[in-house]
């Protein structure tokens, strides 16, 4: 299925492409075994791509593909690499651009892995080196930049697909919790209410009050937005890897109510956090991704 990419050759549009499938040529050997049925002005350049892509597939090269693959074949490379994908998300001190990363979930080798700020967090890096293929939503204009200011880093060791634009090219517009209900992927009860404001305030009530349940219902929730992602991404590869609920399952247990303080989304409180700025206006500004 990977092989079936074409659209990110040289002169490959929508029209061109029909008209190569309509010749029989659908994949990369398709390509090199044929290439007199490719119209000359393309031949030597698609022949060379091909030859290319096909020698990242045997040097297991996912950097190229996440490098070269148009947004509307990116899911190929989930499809393709879906069991070696490691799939994550992070909360942060607030909305502002310099906030401090404060919890990050990963999925990696058929299980959540949890780092919290002042306990475990840079242990994050030590999993990155071993990880294949690294997934989010919206991590391009989000979660990465964060990760690497955080750790003083310039770019991440492993290949990383943003989901939120193969979402795009497949129809599934929104924030991962809509497109979550789109797709009938539901939260806990427990969680189902909670936002990143909520996030905010749940880091504020462990690290200045040590309020244990507000901790543990905040990395439930970010071990929720990852299951999520897991879910999303089996329907976007199409592959059915995971029953949900064992992934559900895997979710950290709560331990009781965060207090009252913590667990209600305060428009006040939150307007003390980012002054005059709202959380909404302060979305508005994070530089958006474009693959």
């Amino acid at each position: 299925m990977i092989t079936e990419a074409l659209s990110h050759f040289t002169g490959i549009g929508p029209v061109r492409l029909a008209q190569l499938h309509a010749a029989g040529l659908r994949s990369w050997m398709d390509i090199c075994d044929q290439p007199l049925k490719i119209p000359e002005s393309l031949r030597s350049s698609l022949l060379m791509e091909a030859e290319q892509s096909l020698t990242a597939l045997r040097r297991d090269d996912l950097q190229f593909f996440v490098n070269e693959f148009s947004p509307q074949d990116r899911w190929r490379i989930l499809a393709a690499y879906f069991e070696r994908t490691s799939f994550f998300d992070i909360e942060t001190s607030g909305l502002e651009i310099d906030a401090a990363v404060t919890v990050i979930v990963c999925w990696h080798q058929g299980q959540l892995h949890t780092f919290v700020e002042h306990e475990n967090l840079d242990e994050f890096l030590d999993l990155l080196d071993d990880v294949t293929l690294l997934a989010s939503f919206n991590g391009a204009s989000f979660d990465v930049p964060r990760v690497l200011d955080a750790f003083h880093i310039p770019q991440l060791p492993c290949p990383h697909l943003d989901l939120r634009w193969t979402c795009y090219h497949a129809g599934l517009n929104g924030s991962l919790k809509s497109i979550a209900r789109t797709l009938h992927i539901d939260r806990p009860a427990d969680i189902v209410d909670t936002d990143g404001e909520v996030a905010v305030q749940l880091w504020s009530a462990w690290h200045t009050r040590q309020d244990a349940a507000a901790r543990q219902h905040l990395v439930r929730y970010c071990s929720a937005d990852v299951v999520m992602l897991i879910l999303l991404g089996q329907h976007l590869a199409d592959v059915q890897n995971y029953e949900a609920s064992e992934l559900w399952s895997q979710l950290p247990e709560s331990i009781g109510e965060p207090c009252p303080a913590a667990s209600v989304s305060s428009r006040s409180l939150v307007a003390n956090l980012f002054g005059q700025a709202s959380p909404s206006k302060l979305r508005t500004r994070r530089p958006r991704a474009t693959g």
